[in-house]
Parts: C-alpha cells; structure tokens; sequence
C-alpha cells in the first residue's frame, strides 16, 4: 500500500469518529407517550391497615327469623265447673223395698234376694268391693259417721272404681263424731252434701234420733240439702206395733219433709237390743207405717251380744216375710 493510500484511510476513520461524538451530543427525539415508561409514583407513607368489620355471626338454627319462630301456645284458662247433683233413680214398684247393713254374715241374704231391690249400706269399702257388684239396682251406700272419714271412704272406693250410689253421713252424739260436726247441724249437712257432689253420689242423711230429738228445729234445713233420709225409730219401739206408735213416726216424717217435700225417706227399724230378735214382731212395726216412707231398713246393734247364726236367721225370715220365699 502507497503512503498516499494510507494517508486517506486514515483521514476517513478520523472522519468517522468525529461524526460519532457529535451524534451523542445532540437533542433526543420526542418519544410518543404510550410507549413511555410510567414514571415511578412519589414515596407515600403507607397508612396502617383499617380492621376489618366485624361480620355478623350466621344465624343459629333456633333463632331463627320470626316468620319462622313457633307462636308459644297460650294456657288453657282452668274451667270452674259446679259440680252436679246426682239424681235418685226410683226403685221398682215391685220391689220390696227392704234393706239391712251390709257385713259378711248378712252379704249371702242379700245376694239371695238381689232381685228385689233395696237399700244396702256398708261400713268399710272392702265390704262394699266384695258384695256391691252383685247388687246392681239397688241403692248402694257407704257411711261414716264423721265428715273426715267420709271423705276417707270416697276417696278410697274412687281409687278402686268401685260402683255406688250414695254417701250416707251419721253424724251422732258419741266419739265417733267431732262435736263441732253435731253442734252445727246445718253446717255440716251442708259439707256433706258438698263431699257428695264432688263425688256425683246422692246424700244419705242418717242422724241420730236423740240427736235429733233435742233439735227438731234443724229437721228442714238439714233435709232441704239431702237426697235421702235414714229416719232411725229405735226409740219410738218403746210403744208396741200400733196406733201410738205410727203417730210418733208420722209427726217425726212431716218434720223432715218440711224442709224437702219429695226427700226419700227409709225408716230403720231395729232389732232392739232389750229382747230376743223377732222377725214377726219386726215385721209388724214395718206394717204400721210402711205406707209413710219409701222403704224400710233392718238396723242391727247386737252383732257383739247375740248368737249371730241368730241373727242371720231372723234376717233371713224377716226378708223373706217382706218379699216371698226367693
């Protein structure tokens, strides 16, 4: 290569480079923004993270919304009833109409003329469980001679469902009546009939005759709140069968219908206890005054003083000579 040659080589690399650095100095073309970097936001302080609402719980089961919320029922408002009184059911015309205590010696004579109904009364409730289902149709008693132990004896023949028809109250002069119970006559009377209608049963008013005898006044308002009377003519057997002796009972009837016209009335006559048991003597009483009462009841007090084969035999006669041979 000739110097001139390389001469212009030279020339034309140094012409290169100056090209090259005046290039970098010169002003940038305008970028079109699009294509621009984003420029980076200014440092901010960051603000602490606000905390989150408290989200509601889901609604359990039970509280439920209140469309769906059962309606607590109401209480059945208690309904006061008063309590209605039972209604005597006449006894046949054809019956005798006879009736006794019942025990278990005198339980055979009456199943044996069951078929003529009349008025048997029981002492103790196991009594009244063995025999009164047999005596349907007749007027099925149980007494006391006491409002507590009146009260006692229903409650208890109400626990056995057991079938009767009437409470009988004899209330007495004697220890087996408190005597706030016979110094109120009325009063008490009035508490029986309460304890029968509560009961559904029919009342049996069954006082004593001496009793009764120093308060004839309370004949009417003690009758006026009974169903049936249980006239006791123990003391009036001291005059023989006879006119002198219906005329006692007759006043004593008209006494205790004075207080209630159409009471049912059963004269008990006993057995008196100062002589041998008579069925004709017995039925001769029964005779005078049958036709002033509605039925007529064999009381028997010497149960513990006589022979009571005796007794059962004159019971036995007696209701064979008021309502025939069975």
């Amino acid at each position: 290569m000739t110097l001139g040659r390389f001469g212009f080589l030279v020339c034309l690399v140094l012409s290169c480079l100056l090209l090259a650095a005046c290039g970098r100095w010169s002003t940038p073309t305008a970028v079109p923004a699009e294509m621009s970097p984003s420029p980076e936001p200014p440092a901010t302080s960051v603000p602490p993270a606000a905390s989150p609402s408290p989200v509601p719980p889901s609604p359990s089961p039970t509280a439920a919304s209140p469309a769906l919320t059962p309606t607590p029922s109401r209480p059945t408002p208690a309904v006061t009833t008063t309590p209605q009184r039972a209604v005597l059911t006449p006894l046949p015309e054809s019956s005798c109409r006879l009736g006794t205590g019942l025990r278990d010696e005198t339980g055979p004579i009456l199943e044996k003329y069951k078929a003529n109904p009349g008025l048997v009364m029981a002492a103790t409730v196991e009594n009244a469980e063995a025999y009164f289902p047999n005596l349907e149709g007749w007027i099925r008693v149980i007494g006391a001679p006491s409002l507590d132990v009146l009260a006692q004896k229903a409650a208890r023949a109400q626990d056995i469902g057991l079938e009767y028809e009437a409470l009988a109250y004899g209330l007495e002069t004697g220890k087996s009546t408190p005597d706030q119970e016979w110094q109120d006559l009325v009063g008490s009377t009035a508490k029986a009939r309460a304890l029968a209608d509560q009961y559904g049963k029919l009342l049996v008013m069954g006082p004593g005759f001496r009793l009764m005898s120093a308060n004839e006044d309370k004949y009417a308002g003690m009758s006026a709140l009974a169903d049936i009377w249980m006239f006791q003519t123990q003391q009036l057997q001291k005059n023989p069968p006879g006119e002198a002796y219906r005329q006692a009972a007759e006043r004593v009837i008209g006494l205790i219908r004075g207080g209630n016209p159409d009471i049912s009335i059963w004269t008990q006559i006993t057995l008196p206890p100062d002589r041998e048991p008579n069925a004709e003597e017995w039925l001769a009483y029964r005779q005078q005054i049958q036709d002033l009462v509605t039925g007529t009841y064999v009381g028997v007090y010497t149960w513990r003083t006589v022979d009571s084969q005796t007794l059962v035999s004159t019971l036995d006669a007696i209701f064979a000579g008021a309502c025939g041979n069975e």
